[in-house]
């Protein structure tokens, strides 16, 4: 049974450091999704093993007494403050994750994250004694009533001012990260930039729209509406709907930018919308203006909208 937990907590910590080398090589390095899911196969049974293996050399290099063998075991009635906190603190470790790094990495970050706080934590209890939830306290005096009456009126406040915070932090966090997400993009764009260094620049949203000045007869036959829409992929390529054809079409960059100037026409003013989308009903947007000349003469600020 102790061999099968050692096995689970270094698959469980493997798994962690191999999650991590997997979010660093496509959210930092950029490279191929296929390579970074080969990367993470290979990777996660190597440091599995590699973890195990030290672990079984830590109990051979410090065995247990033969008193302590022969103890009961230590009760574990402290293990839900354990996964309470570990809880806590991996949450907070993916949200500043996703700060850094981009904000899809919050949701693949924190289980790894609470895995490895959960396994790791009687060994950093072992450096900082403070940390250990299964020492036994040490008895303290009987303190007054209205002592303990104060103390327990401070411990319901600070419960009900965490409740409360944590009850925000599961609206405010998308928001913000989606703010910050989409404040990261419109500070690349900057006035005087063409079409295509905008398309290259600011390629992380949910939805892309463009739409130009040009005018155009509603009550025409045809799909004449100036505006269309792109989604780019990691292979670099775009796709876009094409209502003649009924289907999506995929598209290299430069095919993208002779669409661009065919569905919206030169010498107009051309509007690029970037939108972002959270699990709150609130979305994120802002918006790329050109002027007739094809150079950026504004970005609008982010800004929240439902």
């Amino acid at each position: 049974m102790k061999k099968f937990k050692s096995l689970l907590k270094s698959v469980a910590l493997g798994f962690f450091l191999a999650t991590l080398a997997n979010v660093f090589l496509v959210r930092v390095v950029n490279v191929d999704d296929d390579f970074a899911a080969v990367a993470f196969f290979v990777l996660w049974p190597i440091l599995s093993y590699g973890l195990w293996t030290m672990m079984g050399r830590e109990k051979v290099i410090s065995p247990k007494a033969p008193n302590e063998l022969l103890s009961k075991p230590k009760p574990r009635s402290t293990s839900g403050k354990r996964l309470l906190v570990t809880a806590l603190l991996a949450i907070v470790l993916a949200v500043v994750l996703a700060f850094t790094i981009n904000a899809d990495v919050v949701w693949i970050a924190f289980i790894p994250f609470w895995i490895a706080l959960y396994y790791g934590w009687p060994i950093l209890s072992r450096r900082v004694p403070l940390l250990d939830f299964d020492k036994a306290p040490a008895p303290t005096p009987k303190r007054p009533l209205w002592l303990r009456m104060l103390r327990g009126a401070g411990a319901f406040v600070g419960t009900a001012v965490l409740a409360i915070a944590g009850s925000a932090s599961i609206v405010v966090v998308p928001i913000a990260l989606c703010m910050h997400r989409a404040q990261k993009v419109a500070n690349s764009v900057h006035v005087g930039m063409t079409v295509q260094e905008v398309l290259d620049a600011a390629r992380d949203c949910d939805v892309f729209h463009a739409g130009s000045d040009f005018p155009w007869d509603k009550n025409a036959e045809g799909d004449n509406v100036p505006a269309m829409g792109l989604n780019w992929r990691r292979d670099g390529t775009y796709r876009t709907y094409d209502l003649a054809a009924h289907q999506d079409i995929s598209m290299t960059e430069s095919e993208a930018v002779e669409r661009l100037h065919a569905r919206l026409h030169d010498g107009y003013k051309w509007y690029f919308s970037y939108t972002y989308v959270n699990v709150t009903p609130m979305h994120v947007s802002f918006s790329v203006i050109f002027g007739p000349d094809g150079r950026v003469v504004e970005v609008t600020p982010v800004h929240g909208w439902d």
